[in-house]
This record gives C-alpha cells, sequence and structure tokens, in this order.
C-alpha cells in the first residue's frame, strides 16, 4: 500500500470516528428521550386505567374485606393496578360524593345575611356533606352512597427516570392527573 493510499484510508477512518463523535450524543439523547415519553405515557395510561378501575368497583357497592373501609379498598385498588410503577407515596386519591349532577361545584345553602357571597360565622346554613361546617362545595369526602355521583381523582407527581431530561423540561417533578365521574348504582349502604 502506498502511501497516499494509506493517508487516504487514515483520512477517511478520521472521518467515521468524527462523525461518530458529532452524531452520537444526539442518539443517545433521542434513545433517553424516547425512553423518558414512554415512561410518562406508561404512568398517564396506568393511572387513567386505575381511576377507571376504581369507579368500576365503586359504583357497584362492592362490600371490602373485613376491618377495611371502602375508601381503603378503592386506594389498594388503584395501587395494585399501578404494577409497581406508580409509588404509593406520590399518590393523592380523592373520591367526593355527591346527591346529584347539579349539586357538583354548588356551595351548602346558607342565609348570607350582609350579602357578601361568604357563609360567615354565625349565619345559619344547611349542612348537606354532614361535615359541620359551611363548604364553598357540596361534595362529601367518600365514595359515596347508592344513587350518589362520585368523582373519583387521582394525582401523581414522579421524577423524571434520568437527569437529562430533568433538565430540558422546566417542570420536575412530572404531573400526572386522571378524574371519573359516575352516578353509583342503587345499592345499600
Amino acid at each position: 500500500m502506498g502511501p497516499s493510499k494509506l493517508g487516504r484510508s487514515l483520512s477517511r477512518r478520521g472521518t467515521t470516528a468524527l462523525e461518530f463523535a458529532l452524531v452520537a450524543p444526539l442518539l443517545v439523547l433521542l434513545v433517553v428521550a424516547t425512553v423518558e415519553f414512554s415512561y410518562a405515557l406508561t404512568v398517564q395510561n396506568l393511572l387513567e386505567l386505575a381511576a377507571r378501575k376504581a369507579s368500576r368497583t365503586g359504583v357497584t357497592g362492592s362490600a371490602p374485606p373485613a376491618g377495611m373501609t371502602r375508601e381503603e379498598m378503592l386506594r389498594n385498588l388503584v395501587v395494585e393496578t399501578g404494577l409497581g410503577l406508580i409509588d404509593p407515596a406520590r399518590l393523592t386519591i380523592e373520591m367526593t360524593a355527591y346527591n346529584g349532577f347539579a349539586s357538583i361545584g354548588v356551595p351548602e345553602p346558607c342565609r348570607d345575611l350582609d350579602g357578601n357571597g361568604i357563609c360567615d360565622a354565625g349565619e345559619a346554613f344547611t349542612d348537606v356533606n354532614g361535615n359541620g361546617r359551611w363548604d364553598a362545595d357540596q361534595g362529601a369526602s367518600s365514595a359515596g352512597v347508592g344513587g350518589q355521583v362520585v368523582i373519583y381523582t387521582l394525582n401523581y407527581t414522579s421524577l423524571p427516570l434520568t437527569g437529562v431530561v430533568a433538565g430540558l423540561v422546566a417542570r420536575a417533578p412530572l404531573a400526572y392527573s386522571a378524574r371519573v365521574v359516575v352516578r353509583n348504582e342503587p345499592f345499600r349502604s
């Protein structure tokens, strides 16, 4: 092999190495971003699946195992549905029961004597949700009784799998949410 052929061969290898050095970090970033995005979609899908499963179980009034409340049973169902990808410590589950769809977001009835739009101390009110105080929303924190409307809201936060994506997204931890609204079947409490 002559000197000119050897020089061209080394030049090609050097060019290939340089091209790889320029492209490799972008490829690694693309793979990491794909894995992170896939993980985020999986967590969101699991959260939505868990909300639907909890609402399907709650709507029937299924009796919980001995020593457990309906709310605890539904929380356990959500955690099991997470397949270990959802950390129970970062999960909040809210179940809010209403007497009907028209009651959602409506304040408890109050005799607003001073006309300020708020039920102040001393003003008479109807305690619809039974918690002993006036609320701007009639919902009771429970899985409800037969015939009630229940909103299941699941909120979850998690950190990205790698620091690469955490540096690219402005909001870390990542926030996920799922909500299901159902009317309970007419079961006995």
